[in-house]
């Protein structure tokens, strides 16, 4: 059962991209969030950093496949940024807009400015690796 697991999560969860983003975002927030206290700034951080973890990690899986997905490798370069990017950006703002995180807007623009790189460089490296 145990096997079974962890090879589900091998195969939809990207783990480098999943933990390098859930550092680097998470310490974001914490910044962002740190004038109002470290209380607050822990609590949002942590959700971030959480909600990077696990749905970053499929995000970027599901760019992965996106991305080798059609013969035309420019389409599918630029569907998998620009869904994966629209899909972790508005996942982030409904994370942050829960209670506890006292800036979501600005929790946000890092996910919103950070994202396309992130996909571009997976995308393009996935298509490396199929060519």
């Amino acid at each position: 059962m145990l096997q079974r697991i962890k090879s589900l999560m091998n195969e939809y969860i990207n783990y480098p991209m999943a933990i390098g983003g859930a550092v680097v975002l998470g310490a974001i927030v914490f910044v962002i969030n740190f004038p109002h206290g470290v209380l607050a700034a822990t609590i949002a951080a942590s959700k971030q950093a959480l909600y990077t973890f696990f749905a970053g990690g499929f995000i970027a899986r599901n760019g992965e496949n996106l991305a080798v997905k059609w013969s035309n490798r420019r389409l599918s370069l630029l569907t998998s940024i620009v869904v994966s990017t629209l899909i972790a950006v508005a996942l982030t703002l409904l994370v942050h807009s829960l209670r506890g995180t006292p800036e979501p807007l600005y929790s946000t623009i890092p996910t919103l400015l950070l994202s396309p790189i992130g996909f571009f460089i997976i995308g393009w490296r996935r298509q490396q690796q199929a060519a």
